[in-house]
Formats: C-alpha cells, sequence, structure tokens
C-alpha cells in the first residue's frame, strides 16, 4: 500500500497562494467600492449643478428631478414639501430678468443610499433682461444643508435648508461700446438658442 504525503513545500505553496488570493480579491472588493463611492459623489454633484441651471434656464423638467417630491425644504420663507417647493421656486425665478446661481466647495458624507451633503451658494438675479446704467444686481451668499437619497439608481434631494449669511446690492454695468461685442444671454428658457447645447438633457 502506498502512502500519499503531502510535502511541506507543497502545503506551503498552497497556503501562500491562497493568501494571495484573498488579498487580491480583498484589494479589488475595496477597489470596486472605492468606483461605486466616487461615482456617487459624482452624480451628487451633477444634481446640485442641475439645480443651478435648471433655475438660470427656466427648465422645469430638470427641477423636477433635482428634488424627491417628498423632500423636506426649508428656506425659511418657505417650509413644506419638494412637490409644493418646485412651482414656487419657478415662480419667483420668472419674476425676474436675470438669475444666476452657484454651488460649489462640496463637502460629501455617503452611507449606503443616503448622503449628507453641504455645499457654498451663491446668487445673482435682477429685474431686467438687459444691463443698463441704472440696473443693480442683488446677490445672496449661503450654504445648502442637504439630504440626499439614491432611489432606483438615482440621486436627488431628499431635504434641504438653505443658511443665508449676507445679501448684497451691486450696480450693474451696462453693456455698451467695446462690451457690447461679448455674447449677451438675453431671455432664458428652455426655446433659447443655446439651450439646446446643454448636457442636462
Amino acid at each position: 500500500m502506498i502512502e500519499l504525503v503531502a510535502r511541506p513545500e507543497k502545503l506551503g505553496y498552497d497556503a501562500e497562494k491562497q493568501e494571495k488570493n484573498v488579498t487580491e480579491e480583498g484589494r479589488l472588493a475595496a477597489l470596486e467600492a472605492r468606483i461605486a463611492t466616487l461615482e456617487d459623489e459624482q452624480a451628487i454633484a451633477r444634481v446640485l449643478a442641475d439645480y443651478s441651471l435648471a433655475l438660470d434656464w427656466l427648465d422645469d423638467g430638470t427641477l423636477d428631478r433635482v428634488f424627491w417630491d417628498d423632500a423636506e425644504i426649508d428656506y425659511g420663507f418657505f417650509k413644506g414639501s419638494g412637490a409644493d417647493f418646485k412651482p414656487i421656486l419657478m415662480e419667483v425665478e420668472r419674476s425676474m430678468g436675470r438669475r444666476w446661481h452657484f454651488t460649489s466647495q462640496l463637502r460629501t458624507a455617503i452611507e449606503g443610499n443616503s448622503a449628507r451633503v453641504t455645499g457654498y451658494n451663491l446668487s445673482l438675479a435682477t429685474d431686467g433682461v438687459a444691463s443698463t446704467e441704472d440696473s443693480r444686481l442683488t446677490g445672496f451668499f449661503g450654504f445648502y444643508n442637504d439630504r440626499m437619497e439614491k432611489r432606483d439608481g438615482r440621486w436627488a434631494i431628499a431635504g434641504r435648508k438653505h443658511i443665508l449669511v449676507a445679501g448684497t446690492d451691486l450696480p450693474d454695468t451696462a453693456i455698451t461700446g467695446d462690451l457690447s461685442a461679448l455674447n449677451t444671454i438675453g431671455a432664458t428658457g428652455t426655446d433659447h438658442p443655446d439651450f439646446a447645447s446643454l448636457p442636462i438633457a
């Protein structure tokens, strides 16, 4: 009868190979998790960019995707649901001749399908569509404290509180002389000739 005995060096090789495979699997899993986090962070940043674009171009369809209808919204002058807030917000924006919104310096903490997000906010608005010597710009500086949720693979705002730091009133600059050679935005909307080129479809 022949007794088969595994050689010690063979056992050591198998153990080393198994440990290497486990290590590689762990590294791959960690890499996949990091990629997923980066993709979520990018998707969240896009939602906040879409918020600004939706307001500035008066794009109801894009704004509808920014907030979940059951979102809890607190802007001070408005406290309620996302469904109720969206038309009110657009009514405010449509009452202005020009508007410009900016969000930056995002900090994001993602936990599964929910995230806490804060960003710096700057917005400008004026009554007139065109810049004149008498026109003024109203500016607001503040923060957005957001709670976002991913549902069916899509991120949107599930909670938002706007915190105002300061407001200001600035003189506008009349677009005349050499400045008249620049492209001016005019009245915005989804029928604007430049709207179709925006990557927000």
